[in-house]
C-alpha cells in the first residue's frame, strides 16, 4: 500500500510541476488559466486518494472528500473571475486609446 501511495503521490507532483511549467509556456492570459483549472484539479485527486490510502480512516476520507469537491466547485470560479476581470481591463484599455 505504501508504493501505491508513493506513486500517487509522486504522480500529483509531477503533474504539477509539468502544469507549472505550462503556466511559464504558454502566452495569454486564457491558456494560461485552463492550464492552472484542468491539471490542478487533478493533481489534487492524486494527492488525496494517496492521503486516504495513507491514512484508511473515515475521518480523512469524510474530509478530503469535502476538500476536493471544494477545489472542483471553486478553481473554475475563480478562473471565470480572473477572465472576467481580465476581458473587462481590455475593454476598458482599448476605449481609452
Amino acid at each position: 500500500m505504501e508504493v501505491v501511495t508513493g506513486i500517487l503521490i509522486l504522480a500529483g507532483a509531477l503533474i504539477v510541476f509539468i502544469a507549472s511549467a505550462g503556466i511559464v509556456r504558454f502566452g495569454n492570459l486564457y491558456a494560461r488559466t485552463h492550464v492552472v483549472t484542468k491539471v490542478s484539479s487533478f493533481a489534487m485527486l492524486l494527492l488525496l486518494i494517496a492521503v486516504n490510502l495513507h491514512f484508511m480512516s473515515l475521518r480523512v476520507f469524510i474530509v478530503t472528500l469535502i476538500v476536493f469537491h471544494v477545489v472542483i466547485v471553486l478553481a473554475p470560479v475563480g478562473a471565470h473571475v480572473i477572465v472576467k476581470v481580465n476581458r473587462k481591463i481590455d475593454e476598458e484599455s482599448n476605449q481609452g486609446s
